[in-house]
């Protein structure tokens, strides 16, 4: 983009052929000038409607002052390659890649808005009895523990954990 825009400048300002930038070295230094890097861009963060999200957060906002913030309780979810290879690393010279392991475990963490509560950590899984429990229950490690086919975190999972939560309680 940049090269094109530069030889419509040269042509449309009449620039002779022997004065023009020749080659892209020129783009490095303009770069390294502006300080112009290559980043790459995670989540979809640049698809969400800001001002429907400011509308919401006050709403949410009242309905949330009416308890207090040992009430207001926060799940997330994260997916956990525990056997996948870093994406990056420091060596002397470049080093060949590697297939990545597709194992993954979803992990739900959920606690209230002061930090005097934290749930039981929600695993997701692939297996109906892991090896890493053996003879123990995930209960005694103070784990919730689910399992399907694909380690996803479904509507009948949280519910099940939102049910055995609020016994809990």
């Amino acid at each position: 983009m940049l090269v094109a825009k530069r030889t419509k400048f040269e042509n449309d300002l009449g620039v002779p052929k022997e004065e023009q930038l020749q080659g892209d070295g020129w783009i490095l230094k303009f770069k390294k000038a502006y300080n112009i890097k290559e980043y790459h861009r995670h989540g979809e963060a640049a698809s969400v409607d800001l001002t429907a999200v400011e509308a919401e957060r006050a709403c949410l906002q009242k309905v949330l002052a009416k308890y207090a913030p040992r009430d207001h309780f926060n799940f997330d979810k994260t997916g956990l390659f525990a056997f996948a290879p870093p994406d990056c690393g420091l060596a002397m010279q470049q080093m060949s890649g590697k297939k990545n392991d597709k194992f993954r475990i979803n992990v739900g963490v959920a606690c209230n808005a002061d930090g005097s509560e934290k749930l039981p950590l929600l695993l997701i899984g692939k297996y109906k009895n892991p090896r890493c429990f053996k003879k123990t229950s995930p209960q005694s490690h103070g784990l919730y523990y689910c399992h399907n086919k694909k380690a996803w975190m479904t509507k009948e999972i949280f519910e099940e954990y939102g049910q055995s939560i609020h016994l809990t309680i």
